[in-house]
């Protein structure tokens, strides 16, 4: 997110016209380049988009990108090559600001994107065929091993798309760095790109809470130890995964394989702590420093007030017990009666009232029932505002809810199987501005966390790397891969982040933007910044174009707040989608800049017409996948059920 105060910012914008630098590398590179290879190409994409095998090269295909971000903010671009051309190796050869500060070592990732085979469309705007997903790194970020993301081969004809992700230190000043980016190989080429940092900086822990699942043995099926026989190698693995989630701004909500206590509350943390306390205190190796937990699920053998009152207490020493949440019961009454959540919830508050109590149901539907107790409601989004005359949800329902809520997508995203079109969605096959809607969607309808079901569903139903098609679409419920040394190269047994994780983690990031303008007394501002990029929860595809000029509003708000220098213009009127074009471009420390690059012009989107066998209200054999696919039209499909053998 970081481009010079000469040109735009926001997620990124790749141009063909750098009128220094893509003149003196295209004659250098005509030149350079043997006859046989010049029909490969290198070009750049924006990081919000997704570059198929089989995308021809754009008209004027861009050959450089800038960028621009907050301090401790993730930005990326995309590196294209159009074969044919073997051997293809990349390496950044220098991102600095010319000053002595340098964004190197693990801040700077590039992953390669593996393809992956859809069998059919997600939705009623998916696509069979292959798509990127799975981000196979040079050098891993979490064991700091080279990987076998280079060489690879290009067909001809053929696009592949390497990822560059960079990380801005938060130490880094502000300003202007400008970095190169070299091709090797089959076809050669330099590309540069510059990176604007701007004078503020987004935190490490998540302001927007989220609730992730990982199954208990989730990582130990996908690395081939299905039964988790290793406790501390698989314990570590698990560890790995939590890393790599929460440098994502995940939150995952299970960071232990099973509960640490009995029901009668007897038991003892010590374990729990030896391998959960640093993600939950700060101090575990993530790249954003500090970063911590946001949710924790009560790992419950049944809900119990002893059990529950340790957990409270226990959490409340640690000075944990903001993250501290109980799962009371996940869609009745498909995984418990309507009956037994008043036992559930007495229970729970009984060890302490404070205790968050949630269940993924409506208010409508709790009053329905005669249900009381509930304090943390958790609809499915497509029961927060349904489209027009679709029923009982039609319209806005957030002021029947409490001020504090969860929310979650499901396959009801893409129909579960049917042709629905237009909501938040995590499927392979759906455009990138659709994964990262959710957390855009949170701050305009005012919902307080994320709850997500699963991120290795697809380790339990096949070979994650050739098929994640589950409850009706591709990347159902699954977010990671799992990166064997067979697989992805050197020793160390990693998770594999996906393209559809970083579309998570940017959606995270830009809520952080806004919500730092609306602490700022800039809420009504940045509402409809919002709004204007994804108006409604049923119209949530948007372009790299809206995303990067809304960032760019929401950055000059905020620097304006901080600072005397003149903001760049007003905000934009409230309507479906901002006006077309980029918005004015803030300097660093809040100036505008001059001669921007311009931007493609923004275009409105129409209108669509449980850790071992405990998981005590969410006990729930999802590995029965016949009788869950019965199921899945309404359901969540939360994977908290009996997997195997604690």
């Amino acid at each position: 997110m970081h481009g010079s105060t000469k040109q735009p910012i926001g997620l990124v914008r790749c141009t063909s016209r750098r009128a220094l630098w893509s003149s003196i590398f295209a004659g250098a590179f005509a030149l350079a380049l043997p006859s046989a290879a010049r029909a490969a190409q290198v070009w750049t994409a924006s990081g919000a988009a997704k570059v198929r095998p089989q995308a021809p090269v754009p008209a004027n295909a861009p050959t450089s990108a800038t960028l621009a971000a907050a301090r401790n903010e993730f930005e990326s671009f995309q590196v294209v090559v159009t074969g044919p051309a073997s051997g293809v190796s990349m390496r950044l050869e220098s991102l600095n600001d010319g000053k002595g500060h340098a964004i190197a070592g693990r801040d700077v990732v590039l992953y390669r994107e593996a393809l992956i085979n859809v069998p059919s469309p997600t939705g009623g705007d998916g696509a069979a065929g292959q798509w990127p997903d799975a981000l196979i790194p040079d050098v891993d970020p979490i064991a700091g091993e080279k990987r076998n993301a280079f060489p690879f081969d290009v067909a001809a004809g053929q696009s592949i798309a390497v990822l560059v992700d960079i990380h801005v230190p938060a130490t880094a000043p502000a300003g202007t760095y400008n970095g190169l980016l070299v091709v090797t190989g089959g076809v050669t080429a330099q590309v540069p790109f510059q990176l604007t940092v701007w004078n503020f900086e987004v935190p490490s822990t998540s302001t927007l809470r989220s609730a992730f699942g990982l199954a208990w043995n989730g990582p130990c099926m996908g690395h081939g130890d299905g039964a988790c026989s290793k406790t501390v190698q698989e314990m570590q693995l698990r560890q790995r995964y939590l890393q790599a989630a929460l440098d994502n701004h995940i939150s995952i909500d299970i960071p232990y394989y099973t509960s640490p206590l009995r029901a009668d509350g007897t038991g003892d943390f010590t374990d729990y702590d030896l391998w959960v306390a640093p993600f939950l205190d700060g101090t575990a190796n993530t790249r954003l420093a500090g970063a911590k937990l946001t949710a924790v699920e009560v790992e419950a053998i049944g809900i119990t007030t002893p059990q529950t009152a340790a957990w409270s207490r226990h959490f409340q020493q640690k000075g944990w017990s903001s993250t501290l949440f109980s799962y009371i019961c996940d869609e009745p009454p498909a995984t418990c009666a309507w009956s037994d959540i008043p036992v559930r919830t007495n229970a729970v508050a009984a060890a302490d009232p404070q205790l968050p109590r949630l269940v993924t149901t409506t208010t409508a539907d709790a009053a329905a029932h005669g249900v009381q107790g509930i304090s943390l409601f958790t609809p499915v989004i497509n029961f927060m505002e349904g489209r027009p005359g679709t029923g009982a949800f039609a319209g806005n329902q957030r002021a029947k809810y409490p001020a504090t809520i969860f929310w979650y997508q499901s396959c009801m995203s893409f129909g579960c199987g049917g042709a629905e079109t237009g909501w938040p969605s995590y499927a392979i096959d759906t455009d990138m501005t659709r994964n990262r809607a959710m957390e855009w969607l949170s701050f305009l309808y005012d919902v307080q966390g994320e709850l997500y079901y699963e991120t290795t569903m697809a380790y339990f139903t096949g070979d994650p790397w050739v098929t994640q098609t589950n409850f009706g679409g591709s990347g159902d419920g699954t977010l990671f891969y799992p990166g064997t040394p067979a697989r992805i190269g050197g020793q160390t047994e990693i998770p594999i982040e996906s393209l559809r994780m970083k579309g998570i983690r940017d959606g995270m990031e830009d809520y952080e933007l806004l919500n730092l303008a609306a602490k700022l007394g800039m809420g009504a501002q940045a509402k409809t910044i919002a709004a204007g990029v994804f108006p409604k929860t049923y119209i949530a595809t948007s372009t790299p174009a809206q995303i990067d000029s809304a960032r760019a509003q929401l950055a000059a708000l905020i620097l304006q707040a901080q600072g005397p220098a003149p903001a760049p213009g007003p905000a934009p009127a409230p309507g479906p989608a901002p006006a077309p074009g980029p918005a004015p471009v803030p300097a660093p420390d809040g100036g505008t800049a001059t001669n921007p690059i311009p931007l493609q012009a923004a275009s409105t989107a129409p209108a669509p017409a449980a850790g071992g066998c405990a998981g005590a209200g969410t006990g729930l054999a999802w590995l029965a996948l016949p009788v869950l696919l019965q199921l899945a039209l309404r359901r969540r499909r939360r994977a908290r059920g009996s997997t195997g053998a604690q």
